[in-house]
């Protein structure tokens, strides 16, 4: 959340909302005021458009319980009152923050059930599609896909990451999107990959997780590394220095395993470079 004078305005915006709203939405609504601050968005632009809502929640509730009426008025008169202050400065408002839906993978084996139904509670029009990948993708948002009008920035306002299976890299794990967004969009999740199957995405062969993590092969010589992946039951491809595409074709021995990636769970391939990397440590 901004720290300065603008910071404060935005502050007392979300505290005009009623406590049952704070209750449900506080917690989304200052995360994602603080996504937009990073993002550049205008503090002044976003305390006008919760004013505004905080306006339309009191009076929502004033017509459900027939006892607020004097109050949401008052609330109505100040929001006025406290717009013309920032009415010179401000950028059309964007989508608000007081009505955003968090959709988080708490669950990796059950990652698209958990999305699809928190988008079919709130009507989205948001479809799931789940593409096989390496292990330490599986339970994680590959990629988003908008098609055609949308709110938002791709529709999307934020991501949820965290660290992914096998406990290195970053994943994204969950989406911030609009209460009122609109549009179709498709969301790739990674699922575990049938036997045979290749992966739609792989991550570093040699990170936690994958199939060669925890090898000693990474960096050293082809001539060293060969009768070590002899034993590991794999069929090994290889990526020479500026190649573009594996090849079955052994390089010569004395270039060095730089990385690679998995074809599938019993096929990978590994790229070579005339000198060893730099030791960095356990790939993530």
């Amino acid at each position: 959340m901004p720290g300065n004078g603008q910071g404060r305005l935005l502050v007392l915006a979300l505290r005009c909302y009623p406590p049952r709203w704070h209750a449900r939405h506080g917690d989304e609504a200052r995360e994602l005021a603080a996504l937009l601050a990073q993002d550049g968005l205008s503090a002044r632009s976003m305390a006008w458009d919760c004013f505004k809502g905080a306006a339309r929640e009191r009076v929502t509730e004033m017509k459900t319980t027939r006892r607020l009426r004097t109050g949401a008025a008052a609330l109505v008169a100040a929001t006025s009152l406290a717009a013309v202050s920032v009415l010179v400065s401000m950028s059309p408002a964007p989508a608000g923050a007081a009505g955003v839906v968090r959709a988080e993978i708490t669950s990796r084996p059950e990652a698209a059930g958990q999305l699809a139904a928190v988008f079919k509670s709130h009507h989205f029009d948001i479809g799931v599609e789940q593409l096989p990948v390496s292990p330490s993708l599986v339970g994680s948002i590959l990629a988003t896909k908008t098609i055609g009008h949308s709110t938002g920035n791709d529709g999307i306002l934020g991501r949820i990451t965290g660290t992914c299976a096998g406990g290195a890299g970053v994943c994204t794990q969950g989406l911030l999107l609009a209460s009122h967004f609109s549009g179709h969009m498709l969301v790739m999740v990674g699922r575990g990959a049938k036997p045979g199957e290749k992966y739609a995405e792989s991550a570093e062969v040699f990170r936690p997780g994958e199939l060669l993590a925890g090898s000693s092969v990474l960096g050293r010589t082809v001539a060293a590394a060969v009768p070590v992946l002899g034993h590991l039951d794999l069929g090994v491809m290889w990526k020479v220095d500026g190649d573009k595409h594996c090849s079955a074709i052994t390089p010569d021995g004395w270039y060095h395993l730089a990385g690679g990636f998995a074809i599938s769970a019993v096929s990978i391939c590994l790229e070579v470079a005339p000198s060893a990397p730099p030791a960095t440590g356990p790939r993530g």
